[in-house]
């Protein structure tokens, strides 16, 4: 029986914010930082530095909900739930 744990969606940015910064992509960090700062969400269009933000919160457990049209949604106050072993994994990769 797989065991399973609620991260908090602020933890999973953080993480794909210090990755953005490690792989170097300032623009999407900037962006992801500042939404963090002044709000409760970040909305992802189709421009590359979106694609990016998107790209390293899956990588780190976050999943984005998708709107309207072509936007997506990441909420800062919600959890993400997943299993123990990915979860693990993911702190490994990331940490």
């Amino acid at each position: 029986m797989e065991t399973t744990v609620k991260i908090p969606n602020r933890e999973i940015a953080l993480a794909a914010f210090d990755r953005l910064r490690r792989e170097k992509r300032k623009d999407a960090a900037l962006r992801l930082a500042g939404c963090m700062i002044r709000g409760t969400y970040i909305s992802l269009g189709i421009g590359d530095t979106d694609w990016e933000i998107d790209t390293a919160l899956h990588k780190c457990g976050g999943e984005p909900k998708t709107g309207y049209g072509h936007m997506a949604h990441f909420h800062f106050d919600g959890e993400t739930e997943m299993e123990t072993e990915k979860y693990e994994r993911l702190k490994e990769e990331n940490g």
